[in-house]
């Protein structure tokens, strides 16, 4: 006990590493205490509970999700759960939701650190998500892409054809929010290449910038049907 009380104080000073795992996917998986909170972090980005979670929860008071409590929810890039916990816990919706993510060590620390099983009606599916995108019937009001390997984004995840094939799985009315960081030029160009591809997927298009810090946001690219 008196250990964890010296690891929260110096988490206020620096980042105190409380378990450290390594997989096939992401080679570096790391549950941290950071500020005294406990986040999950790849080698050099926030995938869970830290700004990334700071990210979306200041997104989602932007444009609120409307939901009828059976509409189903997909989460593409599961991590941790950090969406999972703001739409169920933080904004209080019931929905069912699914998520799927790769990497097994992700969920296995999302299980032992995070106890994402608390969640009711979450199923998690381990499997990638472009060929759960590519095989699925299912119909979703909301679809939110968080999907990275460590910086990046798998460059397969920006084409026209997995965008169109999140477009048919959009449930009338329903809206796909795609997260892109942008804190270099590059990486804001890609931003506009995916909101190109949106405009000429979904009915209606809107980009919303968090900024994170002032120099590197976030952009939730959002596709509505």
């Amino acid at each position: 006990m008196a250990r964890d009380a010296f690891r929260y104080v110096l988490s206020f000073t620096g980042e105190q590493v409380i378990e450290q795992y390594t997989g096939s996917i992401n080679p570096v998986i790391e549950v941290a205490l950071v500020n005294g909170r406990y986040q999950l972090n790849a080698e050099n980005v926030n995938y869970s509970y830290g700004p990334l979670h700071d990210a979306f929860r200041r997104y989602f008071r932007l444009d609120p999700p409307v939901l009828a409590p059976d509409d189903e929810v997909l989460i593409l890039g599961f991590g941790g759960g950090s969406v999972a916990v703001i739409l169920r816990e933080e904004l209080g919706l019931p929905n069912p939701v699914t998520g799927v993510e790769i990497d097994e060590v992700v969920l296995k620390a999302a299980h032992e650190h995070f106890n994402i099983g608390r969640l009711p009606d979450l199923t998690i599916v381990q499997e990638d998500a472009f060929d759960f995108v590519e095989n699925c019937m299912e119909k979703y009001k909301l679809i939110v892409v968080d999907i990275y390997l460590d910086q990046v984004v798998p460059p397969q995840f920006e084409t026209a054809g997995f965008i169109g094939n999140l477009n048919e799985l959009l449930a009338g009315g329903g809206k796909v929010v795609f997260n892109k960081f942008a804190g270099t030029p590059k990486l804001a160009a890609e931003v506009k290449a995916i909101e190109e591809v949106f405009r000429k997927t979904f009915s209606h298009t809107e980009s919303f910038r968090i900024p994170v810090n002032k120099r590197m946001p976030n952009w939730m690219v959002v596709g509505r049907k």
